[in-house]
């Protein structure tokens, strides 16, 4: 059963035909019953997703590519941290920390090359920076919000178990 809101207010009771502020009136409450709204949540909640890679990538910078081969995704070097870098989950698992998706792939820049770079490359030098094969090759929506993984690995790692 969901909860019923009641406002209360105070209004001036003015007996005098006159509104003198020096006046010493007095105030009455009113209650106002309003009723539930039904609505849908304003926002949902970014779950955590775990990836497998077709090798050790976990060094390197990813970017995401549209099925046409465009660049649908890739990091400024302001936005690569320490943070950036996958958690190792065990069994090939790791945890995205990057905004990887399913049609991400890896480049020869590693994250500490990259958040030295003084802007972010062109979309040639992006693309021609991909390690050959280097890509997500397994993905999984986790069950717990992306700004809680971190405190939840053991969990995460028993949610991934095969």
């Amino acid at each position: 059963m969901l909860p019923i809101l009641m406002i209360c207010g105070c209004s001036k009771k003015n007996n005098s035909a006159s509104d003198n502020a020096s006046d010493s009136q007095p105030y009455t409450a009113a209650m106002v019953p309003v009723s539930q709204i039904e609505s849908r949540p304003l926002a949902a909640v970014l779950k955590a997703t775990a990836f497998k890679m077709t090798g050790d990538y976990s060094k390197n910078v990813a970017i995401t590519l549209n099925p046409d081969g465009s660049l649908a995704y890739y990091p400024a070097p302001s936005d690569i941290s320490k943070n950036s870098a996958p958690v190792d989950l065990g069994n090939g698992w790791w945890l995205n920390r990057q905004g990887l998706s399913p049609n991400s792939v890896f480049t020869r820049f590693t994250f500490e090359e990259y958040a030295k770079l003084p802007s972010v490359p062109s979309p040639d030098e992006l693309k021609t920076s991909i390690i050959p094969g280097a890509r997500v090759s397994d993905w999984k929506q986790l069950s717990y919000p992306a700004s809680s993984a971190m405190d939840n690995l053991p969990q995460i790692k028993e949610e991934l178990k095969d």
